[in-house]
């Protein structure tokens, strides 16, 4: 699991401006994010990607088929 945090999200929030989520918000904002990179992280294992992919779109979409 990844280490984003609800009190990360309120300090994103709080350094990029705009409206501020609430602390139940955040919490599952954080949760969310956190499922989303470890399931890229999970998919990713046997991808040597040492920068972004020229067509990251298509790289995801391929990703998404397996």
């Amino acid at each position: 699991m990844t280490g984003i945090t609800k009190e990360r999200i309120l300090a994103q929030a709080r350094e990029f401006g705009g409206a501020m989520p609430t602390a139940e918000r955040a919490e599952e904002l954080a949760a969310t994010l956190n499922v989303l990179i470890g399931a890229l992280d999970e998919t990713s294992v046997g991808l040597a990607l040492e920068a972004e992919p020229a067509n990251m779109t298509r790289t995801l979409d391929e990703l998404a088929e397996n």
